[in-house]
């Protein structure tokens, strides 16, 4: 019994002085280069998943299993430091910049590199370097990051699309949106537009195909600007490429973040129009000239309505994101959850979404078999209004005229618009879309340096859109019949990619190399439900179409695309110093012609490191000066599925012509076939220029770039005289855009207690259309007093973006307009220059953010002053009218024609976002604690008089056309980050 308690005394003690050398505790601190602490650094007992993450003094304790362990510290755009335990208790850790990041690793079309190391045009912007505040779409956090990267949010709607042009117009047929590709997968590129009701302006509806993603889960945007970057990507490149990454989980003990914000939107500036004292006194020198009494236009109720504040509302936003990350052996794991509920300007807008995100990584075979899922959902929903006429509406609504009635109903207005109010309750627009992003990756490494990689994805959108209208025409309204429409889309894209990755390193050479082969589809199936006149009122129909009794007419639609590639690259690094790749990409895409099925895409980049030449070795001038060559095909393959063969139409209404005799109710053809139909080819020459001096506190890049774009494609009328419709042909034209691009960072300032950082980035750009064998007119004008006009022109030495309109000269001895005998160029809606630039402070605690941006030579079409803002449409229906076109020379007897009148400069400078933070210090459980007052489009200076400069209500390739465009507002948000 002695022995025995004697043996248990024994264990005791060695058990307690293991648990006690189980927890010796080693603090800290980590600094940077000069001895400024740094906050959320990552400190890892090395060979455990034990960590921690420093203070916001940079301070750190951890616990370490081994009191000889090894501590590995690591800080993005440091380089990491193993620190060896001696038995102190105390340790103080200084990280050395990572040369500005240039070893760091850039993500590029199937693979990385290390940023010295790259020859092509690419910029990469991290999360902590992102826009602040609310984003409906990943591309608001880039704007005005990047040069020669437009980002134009066009509507303040919320959810509405955010477009993103990489080094101009490419294309007449087809927009000009790059390819995106989230984790690897491509998404089927371009926005998605679902048609409203006939008669009902602003209900078309543009989505970006990023809209399903929460920002917060974003770790990285990479933008491949030039071909010899993105022809890895074939015949989807032609408009540039925008990798996307989110964020995984690393190895340490799980991390809890949890942020907050509410925010508060407002109309940024009012169209100025006349108010109901100016409205009386125009309308009383008017209505003589007219014929009219100037009592009929004067409202019964004598009121002085500003009709812009009746449909406008300060929306609230509120946005909840929580995340969990962290990693044991070789597992990882990130899960998110993102709502946000997003009140619009005008009323009853909202834009509502719902994300989940689900990450997992792990590895087995001592790491040569990894594996990685990637999961994201999503549901979005959407209120939306007949935006075209409630806008323009209360811009021309008579602002005498009372809103409400004695009774309480919405008035019936003098003159000839209707009461914008009372479209809040005939219309209804209602969106529902679900989406599922999911992709599983397998890597297996079959030898030392060689590496087979499979990656399987699953893309599906599921989207319903129910728009409805109740008649008013009784009440002395616009709509004479009860409307709904059920639109229901289904899109999938199925990915199946196989490839293998081989790096070797001889004598003085490095290599890496890539061969795979990728398949993928994409389907669509839609159905469309129209329905007129209603059984009850009580019931809405959104809700139950059972209550239509009346004409009801179903179309749908079925297709399917199909891509097959075959793709490779090398990359040859000679000395560290000589840098070739060279890549190659066979696509072939179902959608073109039998006889051009496969399109070819070649790309080559070179890159010499001058400072690693011996003439430059002794300099401490710069740290990188290196020269970057490249060339490139890319491709374009934005096509309506189908084009290359024949269409037929059954229709009693249609008939048929053949030999010189007309067939009624026959089969008529609405689309010739042809199958030598291929894809437009985009090649690109880049020249460009990185640098880094003072180490690392002064870094910029200088690129030239022409980029000639031919085989377009344009939808012309047939040649075969019997089919009289269109057929699609691959035009000799071409379209050149050349540009030059600079942005330069500058670390200026750098204390223990107070840093200061710049960057700026300005873009020139010329854009011109060569070898059209005739003139393309695009831009159907909108609104009253026009018929088949249009705005635009593709037409040669011009820019994609012209106006082509008659020039006003001004007005006869009769007050009639003074035009030109002939349309001609009168404007471009492309920018020639495009800039931004990001101020960065910190004092202590506290943080500043700000992000300009802004365009020079940029021309808008303000046809909603066109439609309404004459003297005609103020004396002869009541129009009120903006006050910058009021013109007393003007006779009210001659409607205005579309003219230059209209054309407008559309240059603006903005202050895009401010954000001011605060790291509250926190010795309770949270590892940090951050407040912030965001501001977003706090002013922009402009002389354009409408709401907002940066507009486009023309679609597609139409550019620069202001037609009741949606306000982007003004927000001011306050959040809340922390983490533990």
């Amino acid at each position: 019994m002695e022995k025995l308690k004697l043996l248990l005394i024994v264990l005791f003690i060695g058990i307690s002085s293991n648990a006690f050398a189980q927890a010796t505790p080693v603090s800290g601190v980590v600094v940077d280069d000069q001895g400024i602490a740094l906050p959320g650094a990552n400190v890892l007992e090395k060979g455990t998943t034990n960590g921690v993450v420093t203070d916001f003094d940079g301070n750190f304790t951890i616990s370490v299993e081994d009191a000889n362990a090894t501590l590995s510290v690591s800080y993005i755009g440091f380089e990491t430091k193993e620190i060896k335990l001696d038995g102190s208790q105390s340790y103080s850790v200084q990280l050395a910049t990572a040369s500005t990041g240039l070893d760091e690793v850039v993500v590029i079309g199937y693979g990385g590199v290390k940023s010295k190391d790259l020859t092509g045009s690419v910029k990469v912007i991290s999360s902590k370097d992102f826009n602040k505040g609310v984003s409906n779409s990943p591309g608001q956090l880039l704007q005005g990051k990047m040069a020669g990267v437009n980002v134009t949010t066009s509507s303040g709607e919320p959810g509405s699309a955010v477009d993103i042009n990489i080094r101009g117009v490419s294309s007449v047929g087809s927009s000009s949106n790059p390819l995106y590709v989230v984790d690897g997968v491509p998404l089927d590129g371009g926005s998605s537009n679902s048609s409203g009701l006939e008669g009902v302006g602003g209900t078309s509806r543009s989505k970006s195909p990023l809209n399903f993603m929460n920002p917060q889960d974003i770790e990285s945007i990479t933008v491949l600007k030039d071909a010899s970057a993105t022809a890895i990507y074939g015949t989807r490149a032609s408009n540039g490429v925008v990798l996307i990454q989110t964020k995984k989980g690393k190895v340490g003990k799980a991390k809890v973040t949890f942020s907050t914000s509410t925010g508060f939107s407002s109309v940024a500036r009012d169209v100025d129009v006349l108010s109901a004292s100016e409205y009386k006194e125009q309308t009383a020198r008017l209505a003589p000239l007219v014929g009219r009494d100037a009592n009929d236009y004067v409202d019964a109720s004598n009121a002085n309505t500003n009709w812009q504040d009746e449909i406008y509302q300060t929306a609230l936003m509120n946005n909840y994101n929580l995340g969990i990350s962290g990693g044991a052996g070789t597992t990882t794991y990130n899960v998110s959850l993102g709502y946000l509920d997003q009140e619009g300007v005008v009323k009853t807008t909202e834009h509502e979404k719902v994300t989940g995100r689900f990450n997992v990584g792990t590895s087995v075979l001592d790491d040569r078999l990894k594996f990685q899922a990637n999961l994201t959902v999503a549901n979005l929903t959407d209120e939306s209004q007949a935006l075209g006429n409630l806008i323009t509406g209360s811009l021309r609504a008579n602002p005498t005229g009372a809103v409400y009635g004695p009774d309480g109903e919405v008035t019936t207005l003098a003159g000839a618009t209707d009461n914008p109010v009372a479209l809040f309750d005939l219309y209804r627009d209602r969106a529902e879309s679900k989406k599922i992003l999911a992709n599983f990756t397998t890597t297996y490494t079959i030898v030392e340096g060689l590496d087979y990689k499979l990656n399987l994805a699953y893309e599906n959108a599921d989207t319903d859109r129910m728009i409805r209208v109740y008649n008013n025409a009784e009440d002395g309204g616009s709509y004479d019949t009860d409307q709904i429409v059920k639109n229901s889309n289904e899109d999938s894209n199925v990915l199946i990619e196989n490839f293998l990755t081989y790096s070797k390193s001889y004598d003085k050479w490095n290599f890496d190399a890539l061969a795979g082969h990728s398949y993928q589809t994409f389907n669509n199936t839609s159905l469309r439900i129209k329905g007129e006149d209603f059984s009850t009122y009580e019931i809405d129909p959104i809700y139950n179409l059972g209550i239509v009794d009346g004409t009801t007419t179903i179309q749908s639609g079925d297709s399917e695309r199909k891509l097959q590639s075959f793709y490779g690259r090398l990359n040859a690094n000679f000395l560290d110093r000589y840098l070739v790749t060279a890549s190659f990409r066979a696509d072939g895409s179902s959608v073109f012609g039998e006889n051009n099925k496969y399109g070819y895409f070649p790309a080559v980049g070179l890159g010499w490191k001058i400072n690693e030449e011996a003439f430059l070795a002794d300099s401490d001038v710069f740290s990188n000066l290196k020269l970057r060559l490249g060339w490139g095909q890319t491709g374009n393959q934005a096509v309506p599925v189908r084009v290359t063969q024949a269409s037929f139409e059954t229709s009693v209404d249609n008939s048929y012509t053949f030999n010189g005799t007309t067939v009624v109710n026959g089969v008529t053809s609405t689309r010739t076939p042809n199958p030598d139909l291929k894809w437009e080819v985009t090649e690109q020459y880049n020249i460009g220029l990185d640098w880094t001096i003072l180490n690392g506190k002064v870094s910029g890049t200088f690129d030239y770039f022409n980029k000639s774009t031919t085989d377009l494609f344009l939808q012309v009328s047939s040649p075969v005289p019997s089919l009289t419709n269109s057929i699609y042909v691959n035009s000799d034209a071409e379209i050149i855009n050349k540009g030059y691009e600079f942005a330069l960072n500058v670390n200026a300032i750098r204390t223990d207690d107070f840093s200061l950082d710049f960057s700026g980035n300005i873009s020139f750009l010329d854009n011109n259309i060569k070898g059209l064998s005739t003139d393309v007119y695009v831009g159907n004008i909108s609104g009253p007093g026009t018929s088949g006009e249009t705005s635009s022109i593709f037409t040669n030495g011009q820019s994609a973006g012209s106006f082509y309109l008659p020039r006003f000269q001004g007005y006869d001895s009769d007050g009639v307009e003074i035009l030109s005998e002939e349309s001609e160029i009168v404007g471009d809606a492309l920018p020639n220059t495009i800039y931004g630039f990001n101020i960065n402070a910190s004092y202590k605690a506290f943080d500043l953010a700000l992000n300009f941006n802004g365009v020079g030579g940029v021309d808008i079409f303000n046809n909603t002053a066109r439609a309404y803002s004459s003297a005609a449409s103020l004396g002869q229906n009541g129009n009120n009218i903006f006050r910058e076109y009021l013109d007393v020379e003007e006779s009210p007897l001659a409607a205005p024609a579309s003219s230059s009148k209209y054309i407008e400069d559309g240059s603006f400078f903005r202050l895009n976002n401010a954000t001011l933070g605060w790291n509250v210090k926190s010795k309770s459980f949270l590892d940090s604690l951050r407040l912030y007052l965001t501001g977003q489009n706090l002013f922009v200076i402009t002389d354009y008089s409408g709401y907002d400069p940066e507009v486009n209500t023309g679609g597609g390739n139409v550019y620069g056309v202001d037609f009741g465009g949606y306000p982007r507002p003004r927000t001011i948000i306050l959040g809340l980050d922390l983490s533990f």
